[in-house]
Parts: C-alpha cells; structure tokens; sequence
C-alpha cells in the first residue's frame, strides 16, 4: 500500500535551508506544488532547529502537513501553505518524523511554528 498524489488534496511549497554563509543564510530553490494533506491543529512537539533559542524544548506546532517520502524537509525548512488563499502564510519546520513502512502508506509529517 503506498500513500499517493490523490490522497493529498493540498498544494505547498517547500524551500529547504542548506546552511549558513559568511553573508547569511543559504537556501535551496523551492518545490512548489508539493501535494501535501494540511490541518490547522495545535499540538506539542520537540523544537528540532539547532539554531533556535527554543532547540530541545516542546514548543507549540500549529500546523501538520503531511507529504509523501520524495518531499521530506528537515527542520529549518520553509513551507508555504493555502498559497493563493487569505490564509497564505509560510512557517518554518519544527521538527518531521519520516514513517517508511512496508505494507502501509509510507510519509513524512511536517510539524509547522
């Protein structure tokens, strides 16, 4: 069983961090019309940015996004959602968890500031 494009009824747009220059930071172009499934829920989670005053303490997520394998996005990474809508707005990630399983939709869950 595999978790596929119909299934994710949302578009986003990812913009992932490489790393930080002499000059600032460094991004790579972003992949846009990502198909993701988006809920607007709070939840806690474990703040997974290096570089955040926060890094290691719960902080409140409240957006899930939840992509396929091929989108994966580390923390730091950008993501756009509702783009085109009122609602647009792009958040940084928290933290992901990367579920690859055999038998069962395999997809990367994008935890949202």
């Amino acid at each position: 069983m595999r978790l596929r494009k119909k299934h994710l009824l949302h578009r986003v747009e990812i913009k992932r961090f490489l790393h930080e220059t002499a000059t600032g930071e460094a991004w790579d172009t972003p992949d846009t019309d990502v198909p993701a499934y988006v809920e607007q829920k709070t939840r806690l989670v474990v703040d997974r940015r290096s570089t955040s005053a926060t890094a290691g303490q719960q902080v409140t997520s409240t957006t899930l996004v939840v992509v396929m394998l091929e989108h994966d996005a580390q923390p730091r990474a950008q993501v756009t959602v509702w783009k085109g809508t009122p609602r647009e707005r792009t958040s940084e990630v928290i933290d992901s968890a990367y579920f690859d399983y055999r038998g069962a939709p395999s997809h990367v869950e994008l935890y949202l500031e």
